[in-house]
């Protein structure tokens, strides 16, 4: 596991203030068609995850962030996600754009979940900031978090590392909200000025959000705007 400066060191290097599209036509991760057709509307795309859901007045915030995103560079985005949907993941699980390929994966994962209420109970808060809004490997524009302080950081990465026995992953753990995913034909130069001056001029901002047991959840999805509670991880079976 990271240190809390390790772990600061690796986001600072690429969640930066200024967001930069390049000087040529954005074409996106192909990987973005997974999750959304042709049209730009969401596509079915089942899995789970381990979430901590959001205090209203944070999702009314990051709604405005959004559509002011939308207002300025409308052709940089595909289909809006629901207000309602902005979450923070703390541990991804499985995914899949077909469901039989993925079903039985989700049957052994809520098992092993439920095998895991009793260690997550003893965490209750954890204070974060928003650091910046950048650019997610290409896929989509997203709001950065990090813990305030080293004793934060290691009750964050004790829950995180909990759901690790559920299914272990390959990447460091990069704490974020999805606020808007890309069109998934890519954008121009002119939208892409446009947008970099948006995101600019909102990283200007700074929130913080408390991430609290209550809101934690095991969640399955059937699109990236249609997320279903499962179980509530801070209430006893």
């Amino acid at each position: 596991m990271e240190t809390y400066q390790e772990f600061l060191d690796r986001i600072n290097s690429f969640e930066e203030k200024e967001i930069k599209y390049g000087n040529k036509y954005f074409k996106g991760n192909p990987s973005i068609s997974q999750k959304v057709d042709i049209n730009n509307t969401f596509r079915k795309f089942f899995g789970d995850t381990i979430v901590f859901t959001l205090d209203n007045f944070i999702k009314e915030k990051l709604a405005e962030y959004v559509e002011l995103l939308y207002q300025s560079a409308p052709e940089c985005f595909c289909e809006r996600l629901v207000a309602d949907t902005f979450h923070v993941t703390l541990h991804d699980l499985s995914n899949s754009p077909i469901l039989r390929d993925v079903a039985e994966e989700l049957f052994e994962n809520e098992l092993k979940v439920i095998e895991m209420m009793s260690e997550v109970q003893k965490y209750k808060k954890i204070k974060m900031k928003s650091k910046y809004i950048f650019n997610m490997v290409d896929t989509s524009l997203v709001l950065g978090l990090y813990p305030v302080d080293d004793d934060e950081y290691r009750k964050l990465m004790d829950l995180y590392c909990i759901f690790d026995n559920v299914k272990k992953l390959n990447y460091p753990f990069t704490p974020h909200i999805t606020l808007a995913y890309y069109n998934v034909n890519g954008f121009n130069l002119r939208a892409a000025r446009i947008l970099e001056n948006t995101v600019n001029q909102l990283n200007n901002n700074e929130l913080e959000i408390e991430l609290n047991d209550n809101n934690l959840y095991y969640q399955k999805f059937k699109s990236m705007n249609n997320y279903i509670d499962i179980i509530n991880l801070s209430s006893t079976l």
